[in-house]
């Protein structure tokens, strides 16, 4: 590191929600310019019908993220919601993607992507096998080398042009609350089912807003009628969805230029 920083001389340091990268520029007076969607939850405005039920951790989680990188130059927040700004320095651009998710041309499909690293939840397996849809799934079987089908389920090996090419064909998406598949479904158009992680705040303000837009839906769970509510509401969510657009990275990037 000290044989590094003798010689390497920076103008600027970007950081992506990362504190090493952060406390370099700011031990060597460099202007630092934040690039993450965690941000937003600080320093945007958010709707108390929005928060309703999730105040105190949105309180605890908001804490975190403002002590995270503070007094930065610049605060370039990437997302696919826009909420009010609140403090200064700060810009929405839209989400950072992929080359390979840039390149993919979304195709109208039948089947279910389906996300899924939970092995223990044998409920939704058995839900998926009850709807009678095609389903598409990753994550669930970490140990497989090929595809394996049960009835209308297709347990698949990850694979990230599989995945890619599922995701650009499916009729809807099935996750977590995670913000980066999020914001793929999201530019390509396909309505996403978003059942966050217990605890972590910032994947459910994502899937609050996803719904809030109309291009999925938000459940704690996926018990009961969850599932087949969602799929009644996916016809709705394409038409929402269809509204949206995104020059790629782009205006990131000139923000990123400009500052």
């Amino acid at each position: 590191y000290f044989e590094l920083v003798d010689t390497f001389e920076p103008d600027v340091v970007i950081s992506d929600f990362e504190s090493f990268s952060y406390l370099y520029g700011r031990n060597h007076r460099l202007p630092v310019i934040s690039v993450d969607n965690m941000q937003i939850i600080n320093r945007c405005q958010h709707e108390p019908e929005l928060l309703a039920g999730h105040e105190d951790s949105f309180e605890l989680t908001r804490g975190i993220v403002k002590s995270k990188a503070p007094g930065c130059f610049h605060y370039l927040i990437t997302t696919f919601f826009y909420p009010r700004i609140r403090k200064e320095r700060t810009s929405l651009v839209p989400s950072i993607l992929r080359p390979e998710i840039l390149a993919a041309k979304s195709e109208p499909g039948e089947h279910l992507l389906v996300y899924q690293t939970m092995t223990s939840n044998t409920q939704l397996i058995d839900d998926l096998k009850r709807s009678g849809q095609e389903c598409h799934i990753y994550g669930y079987r970490r140990d497989l080398k090929e595809d394996v089908r049960d009835g209308n389920l297709l347990f698949r090996p990850f694979s990230e042009a599989g995945f890619i090419d599922d995701l650009r064909t499916c009729r809807a998406v099935v996750g977590g609350g995670g913000y980066t598949l999020m914001s793929e479904a999201v530019y390509l158009h396909k309505p996403m089912l978003s059942v966050p992680i217990g605890g972590q705040f910032e994947q459910v303000l994502n899937a609050l807003y996803l719904e809030k837009l109309n291009y999925g839906m938000h459940a704690k769970s996926l018990e009961g009628d969850v599932l087949q509510r969602f799929l009644e509401r996916v016809p709705g969510a394409q038409r929402s969805l269809a509204g949206y657009a995104q020059d790629g990275n782009r205006l990131l990037l000139s923000s990123l230029d400009a500052q």
